[in-house]
């Protein structure tokens, strides 16, 4: 019986064998798949801020595949990087080329049939911005398909999620990369970006309404305590409320420079516990649906995928 594990990097060991190809964020290969590890190679990965790699047997992991592909999430990564870097600069965000990498992410989510690996994102650090809204863009598709959404709103969904945080290029990078926990000040200015957002997004032609006011109300909560309206339950679009639990539970699960990501197992149970009557921060039917149908293809820490050879 063959596997493969996900294991994060500080507990990696030399001897480990890579079961998938370590790339660069600009798709150089850094570690080939069935290289043995040693140390000089662990602590590349340390120091190239990558929080884990997937080790056992490469023969394996070539029996499954992603949810979405290696090469198709890099390119997605690169293109929002690359846009969102462009409005940093001034210039107007071009929406064309992250159309076609949704259209992308959508089409190999929506032809997925066989086993898949686990959805996970091992992303360094300083690409948290553009890795997440990629992640929050699969997570909120696949819910979408759960939801059985219409293929054109499956894919206005699925805009509206990768640009969800578009509205953070205006938000100054001290406060983005601060390696502590913002003061009330700070986290002030950083609520200003739900706006910045759906000012950047509001009124583009190939941009739905729907999909802008995603930027605008990922952050209300369903008891109305959220931002930045403070708008409460259906007030709150679907399409936000999507995001909402694909963000949020990808924040929690991601390695920050100031934190640690809680496992998966500790994230769903956050989520139950947002959800329910008690608290009232996210959609209860979301939730239900997060948990029926996508936690599937979510990883525990040490995710262990059989062969059954």
């Amino acid at each position: 019986m063959r596997k493969i594990q996900i294991v994060r990097v500080e507990d990696l060991r030399p001897g480990m064998r890579l079961a998938r190809t370590v790339y660069s964020a600009d798709g150089r290969v850094l570690l080939q798949a069935g290289i043995v590890l040693k140390d000089s190679y662990i602590e590349r990965l340390q120091a190239l801020g990558f929080p884990a790699v997937y080790v056992g047997d490469p023969e394996a992991a070539e029996r499954f595949r992603d949810v979405v592909s290696e090469s198709t999430r890099r390119h997605a990564i690169a293109v929002v990087k690359e846009s969102f870097e462009e409005v940093k600069l001034g210039s107007t965000l071009k929406l064309e080329p992250i159309a076609q990498v949704v259209n992308d992410i959508v089409d190999e989510i929506v032809s997925t049939r066989e086993v898949v690996l686990p959805l996970t994102d091992i992303r360094k650090h300083d690409d948290y911005t553009f890795g997440h809204s990629v992640s929050v863009c699969v997570i909120s598709a696949l819910l979408g398909v759960a939801l059985e959404l219409d293929d054109l709103t499956l894919r206005e969904l699925a805009m509206g999620a990768i640009l969800h945080d578009v509205g953070k290029v205006k938000i100054p990078e001290k406060i983005l990369l601060k390696p502590a926990p913002l003061s009330a000040k700070e986290w002030n200015e950083m609520r200003k970006h739900t706006l910045y957002g759906f000012q950047l997004l509001r009124g583009r032609d190939g941009l739905s309404s729907r999909a802008a006011h995603v930027a605008y109300q990922h952050h209300e909560r369903i008891d109305g305590s959220g931002y930045p309206r403070a708008l409460a339950g259906d007030k709150i679009h679907l399409f936000a409320r999507i995001v909402a639990v694909a963000d949020t539970y990808d924040a929690m699960t991601s390695d920050r420079i100031y934190r640690r990501g809680v496992t998966p197992f500790e994230a769903l149970q956050e989520l139950k516990e947002l959800a329910s009557e008690g608290r009232r921060q996210l959609d209860k039917d979301v939730v239900n649906v997060f948990l029926a149908n996508v936690a599937f293809f979510l990883p525990s820490c040490k995710a262990k995928l059989d062969t059954r050879e």
